[in-house]
């Protein structure tokens, strides 16, 4: 592959999936500048890679699978893990004109409840419903056979419905107070 159409395959990739992974690199690190460190270095070995003409089956997944590789070995390095809430760290819900602000903040409030479920369902539950990648992209990303994420799927949504739907009726009951 020519210097040209590497640059060009680069780009395009960097174009086309510097937002997402951003968004999921934050997710599992929960600090803005140590995710924004982490999409760098990702990127960067990505060129390596695409540099010395190896040959990847899968750029997207392959891409994720450095950051995620990159997540890891920082928690191993630092040994911290602070999970803060999305909305805290600036993570940005669309702003609708046309949605209500009750609406907006059960978004939110419903992504910080995915913080309480397993790490193995909470990235495939993410990968899928925020990302929406595919069973197969997100398979690929994490050596499982199609059917192990789509349980995970199945099993973390079961979950996040779980954890929500306990926190949500417990803002809707009346609260009783002993005289």
């Amino acid at each position: 592959m020519g210097k040209r159409t590497r640059e060009k395959k680069f780009f395009l990739l960097y174009e086309s999936q510097a937002d997402a992974l951003f968004r999921f690199v934050f997710f599992r690190v929960s600090d803005r500048e140590g995710a924004k460190d982490i999409v760098q270095d990702t990127f960067l070995k990505m060129w390596e890679v695409l540099d010395s003409s190896r040959k990847i089956e899968n750029e997207r997944a392959f891409l994720f699978r450095i950051a995620s590789n990159l997540v890891i070995d920082r928690y191993r390095k630092s040994k911290e893990y602070s999970l803060n809430s999305l909305t805290e760290q600036g993570f940005d819900v669309p702003d609708d004109p046309g949605t209500p602000i009750e609406t907006q903040i059960d978004a939110d409030t419903t992504l910080e409840f995915l913080q309480d479920i397993p790490e193995k369902y909470r990235e495939a539950v993410w990968l899928r419903m925020v990302e929406e990648w595919s069973v197969r992209d997100i398979a690929e990303l994490s050596n499982e056979s199609e059917n192990v994420i789509s349980v995970r799927i199945h099993r973390g949504l079961k979950l996040w419905r779980k954890r929500v739907s306990e926190e949500f009726g417990k803002k809707s009951r009346p609260e009783t107070s002993e005289e």
